[in-house]
């Protein structure tokens, strides 16, 4: 009789062993609470209890979350100062795509879908109020991998307000970024670009942000046309440009497909602004650049008469001024930049 029960026990103890197995991965555990084996039936046998075994880890390999990609290292950079970003010079075709006003929780996901599904990383400029209402969806930009500026919390124009207001504005914006990613915004796109170069120098002192705006702009705010906001992008973008879209639209979602796939097709590449920055061959503009070259005459100031040595009958007319941007705030007062 000793081995019939030393076999039993054998078997006893296999079945146990699987029932503990499998009751974390079959049962259904109420969030955050202990599975339980209750609802398990134990094996008959020990060829069945190494099957569920093998099924159990099987399942549990299937449950574990996938990881999200980590985000690409930044670049050690130095913005450069009292200056507004519009666009780059670089060797080769790359261009930075961003994205103002999310984090948006029906939009900015399925934005996030197609940027990770071919491998490009952009730059997101997030209003403070989003955040505070869609932290989650900050989260998942910052995990996978793409840069995350300052669009203000609430989208004044900063030159029409009080230095007060601008604090509030941008302290706000940059503590409720950080609380949700650990890391402060280094990138400011003044909401419809509006920015004056005093309030830039204090806004680069007191907050470490760098003004950016952009090169291409598809009006996607008024055009709610996917085929228009394709075009409109693909019309006007070169080597160095920066497109401004908004991920809160699902028209421009619909768009950024086929403008990246046209785009990769035509030999260009993506890269964040911080990318960009670092592969920027822009000279900064110097005095010594603006004298004229040896035998050129030095550019007259606006305004100045006419120089004596003038052709008789050359015009002296003053040339025309541009018109008032069309886009500018007051006439655009329905958009959203």
């Amino acid at each position: 009789m000793k081995p019939l029960l030393i076999v039993s026990g054998i078997l006893a103890v296999g079945a146990v062993g699987a029932g503990l197995a499998l009751g974390p991965v079959l049962s259904s555990p109420k969030e955050d609470g202990p599975a339980t084996t209750q609802s398990i039936a134990k094996p008959a046998s020990a060829a069945a209890a190494a099957a569920s075994a093998q099924a159990a880890a099987a399942a549990a390999a299937m449950a574990q979350p996938v990881a999200a990609p980590a985000p690409a290292p930044t670049p050690n950079i130095t913005p450069r100062k009292n200056y507004t970003y519009k666009s780059f010079e670089v060797e080769g075709s790359y261009v930075a795509l961003t994205f103002d006003d999310g984090p948006n929780p029906e939009t900015t996901p399925k934005l996030l879908a197609i940027l990770r599904e071919r491998g490009v990383k952009a730059t997101f400029f997030v209003l403070g109020n989003m955040v505070a209402k869609h932290p989650e969806v900050l989260k998942m930009i910052s995990d996978e991998g793409h840069e995350i500026g300052s669009h203000s919390w609430s989208h004044p124009q900063l030159t029409r307000i009080s230095q007060a207001s601008v604090d509030k504005e941008l302290g706000n914006t940059s503590e409720a970024i950080f609380q949700v990613t650990g890391k402060k915004p280094i990138y400011l796109r003044p909401p419809y670009g509006s920015m004056k170069p005093s309030l830039r120098t204090y806004i680069e002192d007191k907050y470490a942000l760098t003004t950016v705006n952009w090169s291409v702009d598809p009006n996607d705010w008024r055009d709610r046309d996917t085929e228009k906001v394709y075009n409109a992008i693909m019309g006007q973008v070169k080597p160095g440009a920066i497109v401004l879209s908004h991920d809160i639209y699902p028209t421009t979602v619909a768009a950024i497909p086929r403008v990246i796939d046209e785009l990769t097709a035509k030999g260009y590449k993506f890269a964040t602004l911080s990318q960009m920055i670092a592969m920027d061959k822009t000279k900064p503009v110097t005095l010594a650049s603006l004298q004229p070259k040896p035998g050129q005459k030095k550019p007259q100031k606006p305004g100045a008469k006419p120089d004596a040595a003038a052709k008789p009958g050359a015009s002296t007319a003053k040339p025309a001024q541009k018109p008032a941007a069309s886009t500018g705030a007051a006439q655009r007062s329905a958009s959203v930049y």
